[in-house]
């Protein structure tokens, strides 16, 4: 069943995460986000950082990811809101 989630996408060359509102975890991301990245600058890919209120599954705990260090993935079905868009620097 899919539920709503808020909080913090990040994005690079190499992977993607959410951290929910309120917590200090990061969870693996999988799901279409483009509308929530700023479009790459010259040779480089997308860096950055934005909110974002997402509707989505979440997997049961286990080990996830980059190194298996995420205990959750994040399927987005849908992504309800953007805001707060922030290139980061690599």
């Amino acid at each position: 069943m899919s539920k709503v989630y808020s909080g913090t996408y990040f994005y690079n060359f190499e992977s993607s995460s959410f951290t929910p509102d309120g917590t200090d975890e990061t969870w693996c991301l999988s799901g279409n986000m483009e509308q929530a990245e700023l479009p790459a600058k010259g040779a480089n890919s997308p860096w950055g950082t934005a909110h974002v209120v997402v509707r989505g599954k979440l997997s049961p705990p286990g080990h996830y990811c980059n190194l298996a260090a995420s205990k959750f993935v994040l399927t987005v079905s849908q992504v309800l809101k953007v805001s707060d868009k922030r290139a980061r620097e690599p």
